[in-house]
């Protein structure tokens, strides 16, 4: 690992601690949801457009493929953990969009919270497992390894940091996106049913 690993390991903590921010502020935060647009308009009452939904499931396991082809290319060239949550992230994102909060809470059952952070803790276990062979923190290690009926592949420890970065990058992204999208559920309340003045 080079000096690339210090600087990852300290954006990945740094989103880590940012995401936890802003989803303990949304978690917060209560808005109104106006029921039309500024011109008196009334919203659509299709909320989730059948054609957007469709989509969205057919490109999730789609882009899931490309996330697991980035990740595993990234610690020899461009890629990596960084991007593959990226990826994966958006993919689980549009799930909400086109689903709706609800559904997709039914479905996506795990919480975001412990992800970003175990991401994070496993990230810094790979740099300072170096210290217990002699080696600098965050020194990589890599050898050829002969697996059954796929041949001779290289394996490398900062596979390990990158999963690491890739668990907090979905874990951190979803946090902040998916809690933005309660802030207009039925959850939150709305001028017609509650009396509250601001």
């Amino acid at each position: 690992m080079d000096f690339r690993g210090f600087d990852t390991l300290g954006e990945i903590t740094v989103l880590c601690i940012a995401a936890i921010g802003i989803y303990k502020l949304l978690n917060r935060l209560r808005l109104f949801m106006p029921s039309s647009d500024s011109e008196g308009r009334p919203w659509s009452k299709d909320l989730h457009p059948m054609l957007l939904a469709t989509v969205s499931q057919t490109l999730l396991p789609l882009a899931l493929l490309v996330s697991v082809f980035i990740f595993l290319r990234g610690h020899n060239e461009p890629g990596g953990g960084f991007i593959a949550g990226l990826v994966t992230a958006v993919a689980l994102i549009l799930l909400y969009i086109a689903r709706g909060v609800d559904w997709a809470q039914q479905r996506l059952t795990f919480q975001y919270q412990p992800i970003a952070v175990t991401g994070v803790v496993i990230a810094a276990l790979t740099g300072l497992g170096s210290w217990l062979f002699g080696h600098n923190f965050l020194t990589s290690a890599f050898g050829h390894f002969a697996i059954p009926y796929i041949g001779e592949v290289e394996l490398a420890t900062a596979m390990l940091f990158d999963l690491g970065v890739y668990l907090t990058v979905v874990g951190a992204t979803l946090m902040i996106l998916a809690n933005l999208g309660k802030l207009t559920t039925r959850h939150r309340p709305s001028k017609e049913n509650d009396k509250e003045t601001v």
